[in-house]
């Protein structure tokens, strides 16, 4: 449907750029820039993705790419090639080559070439950051510096709370404010509902303060915070001794065992949802009380799900079948508990395009928690982009002088020396 593409008009016809930047890391821009993308192409029309800049890239049919662009190409069928939707990919190394290097490479006109091969025909772009505002600062290319660069307009997301979240709000919010932008509105995300009035009062109270529009709040979601089994494996590697077929869960808790028989099975009784264990192999009280548990606890929703063994050796076939035959998942990942433990605390949650019960999670509780027409009536269209030849020419214009001050002072230093 669109806002109105005509072959008469396309040339000066731009997009609304909407750049979703946040307070930190792991806050929700994908979440939102997945729900954003799916209401605006519900209602008919074309939307294009991209992030400028990706750190966690992954190997994909298109080269490594970051995991966010794969997601949004998969799940919505992106016709633009994942290339240009993420046009930096921060590698290992990749930082330090380029401070290292006297010419450093055109970062500027890449970004430019990515958006305008997103941009054409679209009616939208959702442009996601990285971390927080000042994320790229190292490489000249700040989240601010990005959206300036793309003419976008920004919508920053915070995690939910009061005095911490402001505090995060007002930090990023004056830093792109330092660099000429202007924060068009927030959005609160992952809000505990005991604590949603509450929320939303003092965010909105703030917000009227500092001239911002309140986007919306999204309640705290334990299957959008939380792994799936896939990705623990993904990112812990472990070895899997036994596995049940049900990668896709989400994981509601990891317990650790490191008390007695009887103040574990107490502990337990308070837990509900699926549950990964990490314990030592040579635990085999722990190992034993399993079945009591399972039986104990069929009436209720909680399931041992998942066993992740520690230490140095692996469990004994006793106590794997035991395992086997309450169907459990079993891993083990040869480290103290101490460690495992905190490569499961470190996993940073995303959704991939195999996780059905998080996309179906956004679709059905984010997208409700956001007032989309607000959003699009201050969102306005992007002013016409430079094109990236004139920049590149800039940029290589500046490159060969200095090149030519470079090769002045040593011929001055020749001359000199040889006087």
């Amino acid at each position: 449907m669109g806002r109105g593409i005509t072959p008469d008009n396309k040339e000066k016809y731009m997009p609304k750029n909407i750049f979703i930047a946040a307070t930190g890391k792991d806050i929700g821009k994908s979440t939102i820039s997945f729900a954003l993308i799916d209401k605006y192409r519900e209602a008919g029309y074309e939307v294009g993705f991209m992030k400028p800049l990706g750190q966690r890239w992954i190997d994909s049919p298109w080269g490594r790419v970051e995991e966010d662009v794969v997601l949004m190409k998969k799940i919505f069928d992106l016709p633009e090639d994942p290339r240009d939707m993420n046009p930096i990919v921060v590698k290992k190394g990749f930082t330090e080559e380029y401070l290292s290097k006297m010419i450093r490479p055109d970062l500027k006109s890449k970004i430019i070439s990515g958006y305008q091969a997103v941009a054409e025909d679209k009616d939208y772009v959702i442009i996601e950051g990285t971390g927080h505002s000042g994320v790229g600062s190292v490489l000249d290319k700040s989240n601010a510096e990005v959206a300036r660069l793309l003419n976008a307009q920004i919508v920053l997301v915070v995690d939910g709370g009061i005095g911490s979240s402001i505090d995060k709000l007002e930090l990023n919010r004056t830093f792109f404010e330092a660099s000429g932008l202007q924060v068009s509105g927030v959005i609160v995300n992952k809000v505990l509902e005991s604590k949603a009035s509450k929320v939303e009062h003092y965010i909105k109270k703030y917000c009227d303060s500092k001239n911002l529009h309140y986007y919306g709040l999204i309640p705290y979601s334990p299957i959008l915070s939380n792994p799936t089994l896939g990705q623990v494996i993904e990112e812990i590697e472990p070895e899997i001794i036994h596995e049940t077929g049900e990668r896709k869960t989400v994981i509601d808790n990891f317990v650790v065992g490191a008390s007695t028989t009887a103040e574990f099975m107490e502990f337990m009784q308070e837990k509900s949802g699926n549950i990964l264990l990490v314990f030592p192999a040579v635990r085999l009280d722990l190992i034993m009380a399993i079945p009591n548990l399972v039986n104990f606890t069929q009436s209720k929703d909680l399931r041992i799900h998942t066993v992740l063994f520690s230490g140095k050796h692996r469990p004994s076939k006793g106590a794997v079948r035991t395992l086997i035959n309450h169907d459990v998942n079993v891993l083990w990942e040869g480290g103290e508990t101490f460690t495992v433990i905190s490569e499961l605390s470190s996993i940073s949650i995303k959704t991939r395009a195999e996780d059905s019960s998080k996309i179906e999670e956004i679709r059905e509780r984010v997208k409700d928690g956001i007032d989309f027409d607000l959003v699009d009536s201050n969102i306005k269209p992007a002013k016409p982009q430079i094109p990236v030849m004139v920049t590149i020419k800039k940029q290589m214009g500046k490159i060969w002088a200095k090149i030519l001050h470079r090769f002045r002072k040593i011929k001055q230093f020749f001359q000199k020396y040889k006087k």
